[in-house]
């Protein structure tokens, strides 16, 4: 056991001798937005290309939402944090600014803030994100809904339309959802309207009693068309089949002010209206 001891004593010695003296990398601590630097900016997304032009394109169809975020490093490779790009979109396309759709206004620590963008009509539209001389850009070359022989939702010249549902702001203050509907919506809240647009069942049933009533049909389960503005949770006691074809529906018009589930409008009591009685 003697002989032992000096060897244990070593081992322990060296390994806290590595502990002391180790050093956290440089390159992961932020540094402070500066509108006198230079950065590395670049926009990201889970889809996109470069054309023959050497342009930054993201294919989207009208009515759809895109989610995107900006990288910022400086020269160094260290990320920028605090940073509040603007946007500068040329085209019929809108930007949801950091702070709307997500929680962070600003760079974060690792030098990413989030943002969204809502496909206009079609046509090819300009996204610039800058801040003081740094800049980049991306182009939206969106799709008609009509080329991909999609459907689309019938404008009621006596109903609620989705051009004005999705006027609704949303905001992050202070960890909290804070909604700005507008005049237009805020009149019909308690009412009986009418809204055409495409349902998104939410379970297996022919007849649906409990689903999502969309702006734009609805290509993924996991993704909403048009963001919370853009969609409807509807209520029907006498139930609607379900369908992917456009619907106009006729029910109790509620506003969700407190939303913790991500919806802010809700239509109960909901039925079916013939196209032709809509008009």
């Amino acid at each position: 056991m003697k002989q032992t001891l000096p060897i244990v004593i070593t081992i322990v010695v060296l390994m806290t001798s590595s502990i002391v003296f180790s050093q956290p990398d440089d390159l992961d601590i932020p540094v402070s937005a500066n509108n006198q630097d230079t950065y590395r900016f670049e926009i990201l997304s889970d889809s996109g290309y470069t054309d023959e032009r050497g342009r930054s394109i993201i294919d989207v169809i009208e009515g759809y939402q895109v989610n995107l975020a900006l990288s910022v490093d400086n020269e160094e490779g260290r990320p920028v944090i605090g940073l509040q790009p603007d946007f500068n979109l040329e085209g019929t396309s809108a930007v949801i600014p950091p702070g709307q759709s997500t929680a962070l206004s600003s760079t974060d620590e690792s030098g990413i803030v989030e943002f969204s963008v809502t496909a206009g009509l079609q046509g090819m539209d300009k996204l610039t994100v800058s801040f003081g001389e740094n800049e980049a850009t991306v182009y939206f070359n969106v799709i008609s809904l009509a080329i991909n022989d999609f459907p689309t939702a019938q404008t009621l010249e006596s109903g609620l339309n989705w051009s004005e549902l999705m006027q609704t702001k949303l905001d992050f203050v202070d960890g909290n959802v804070e909604i700005t509907f507008p005049e237009i919506v805020k009149q019909q809240n308690g009412e009986v309207v009418r809204v055409s647009g495409f349902m998104m069942p939410l379970d297996p049933d022919s007849i649906q009693r409990h689903f999502l009533l969309t702006s734009s049909p609805p290509h993924c389960f996991f993704h909403i068309p048009g963001g919370p503005a853009g969609v409807i949770e509807v209520f029907s006691e006498e139930g609607v089949e379900a369908s992917w074809a456009p619907v106009i529906l006729e029910g109790e018009f509620e506003l969700i002010d407190a939303a913790t589930t991500g919806v802010i409008y809700q239509m109960k009591q909901a039925r079916v209206v013939d196209p032709e009685d809509a008009l």
